[in-house]
């Protein structure tokens, strides 16, 4: 390579890495797709670093040349279906090591997507929603108030995507929104319950794939990128806890003394967390194709979680089982159709993200029964304790399962995942 056409093929490869963590890609898994496309283009020395926030590469170039480029990633948002696509590119990239021209157009055809229409998106979150909704025991009516905040909560969503990045700000807003019309909504007479409305809807706000990325980093000891991804995770939620407790403030005697359980039905427990799963897949832009793996993986990671309880009880054991069980489908159903792991593991989880938790514990601090919201914390944080140890146990299992070879070496891409 010319000294020009090597620039440019080490700020494509970065611009490659940088589509991946705006996707919602797992920074050691971009970390290790960027090593090997290096290897690819035989740069020697490479040294890349990669968080949630910035990417450098230095690398030395065949004519002995030392080269170094950095990106500041700006915004991630999740797109499962061009984080696809981008895996799809990488392996085809170090198998055919195409010059810098080709390289470049592949990159641009794969990044151009045609826009989805609005009513996509729509119709996923009232699907997630009024799924979540009736596995947290929502009523007919409760459901039908649900299906309304969804469109307000999916609206909210666009518009400010548009205007505001901080995912405090965003989930605030959005969130204190949402639970002033549930509120008011329950109050007229359309629902009964507006706490378990509210536990179903709010699931659209929260950030799985923050979470498990951030576990999954900190597992493969990239500290920094696992403590940024958790934070910001933190960060989205503590705008969902702050915006549900200001209207339970303002309006106490409206907000209900809901108690905290799921539809007593387990079949329907079952159907409902599948069907809201199959919302979230579209919501994060799933690959078509992939979308009913996301939904299978939910069903049977929540099954699991069903059948432990009957000998375990519904606590810290069956929750770690449900995580174990949705770990190694994910990395299964990934090797099968060549697809990032995070794809499945971040969607197939929902059923155990701890929602209901949440609201319940502020709602309690906001009336000042302090047990209570102890109670709830403590569940909170043994389930989320259960997903990182779950998802703990399967990476180190699948490492042994699954070598994969070290940067540098000879490989084959299909080998990557």
């Amino acid at each position: 390579m010319t000294g020009g056409e090597s620039e440019t093929i080490l700020a494509l490869i970065l611009d490659i890495g940088v589509a991946m963590m705006r996707s919602g890609a797992e920074t050691h898994r971009v970390e290790d797709s960027l090593y090997r496309l290096c290897d690819s283009y035989a740069f020697h020395a490479c040294n890349i670093w990669v968080i949630p926030s910035n990417i450098q590469a230095s690398v030395q170039t065949e004519d002995g040349r030392h080269l170094t480029q950095i990106r500041h990633i700006r915004q991630v948002s999740v797109n499962f279906d061009l984080l696809d696509r981008l895996n799809n590119l990488s392996r085809e990239v170090c198998a055919t090591v195409p010059d810098a021209e080709t390289l470049k157009k592949q990159f641009s055809l794969v990044s151009t997507m045609t826009p989805e229409p609005a009513w996509r998106h729509y119709f996923a979150g009232i699907l997630a929603a009024v799924g979540f909704g009736i596995f947290f025991n929502c009523d007919i009516e409760d459901a039908a108030t649900a299906f309304l905040a969804a469109v307000l909560i999916t609206f909210m969503c666009r518009w400010l995507s548009k205007r505001e990045t901080n995912p405090l700000i965003v989930n605030f807003i959005t969130s204190f929104l949402a639970e002033l019309f549930i509120i008011f909504a329950v109050h007229l007479g359309l629902g009964h319950h507006p706490g378990y409305i509210t536990v179903g809807v709010v699931m659209l706000l929260i950030s799985g794939a923050g979470t498990t990325n951030g576990i999954r980093d900190l597992v493969h000891l990239d500290t920094l990128s696992g403590t940024i991804n958790v934070t910001s995770a933190l960060t989205g939620a503590i705008g969902i806890a702050l915006g549900i407790a200001v209207p339970i403030r303002i309006l106490p005697g409206w907000s209900g003394n809901d108690v905290n359980m799921l539809n007593p039905n387990l079949l329907i427990q079952l159907l409902s967390c599948t069907a809201a799963t199959l919302g979230f897949a579209i919501w994060f832009h799933v690959r078509r194709e992939h979308v009913p793996l996301c939904a299978l993986g939910a069903f049977i990671a929540w099954l699991a979680y069903l059948a432990a309880s009957l000998f375990m009880g519904t606590g810290f054991a069956s929750a770690i089982t449900c995580a174990i069980v949705c770990g190694f489908y994910s990395q299964i159903v990934a090797r099968i159709v060549k697809a990032p792991v995070t794809v499945f593991s971040s969607i197939s989880i929902f059923p155990l993200i701890p929602g209901a938790s949440l609201y319940y514990m502020m709602a309690a601090l906001v009336m000042q029964e302090r047990r209570l919201a102890l109670e709830h914390g403590i569940t909170l944080f043994v389930t989320c304790f259960a997903i990182v140890l779950g998802y703990m146990a399967v990476e180190v299992v699948s490492r042994h399962i699954w070598r994969q070879p070290k940067p540098g070496m000879a490989v084959s891409f299909r080998e990557i995942r």
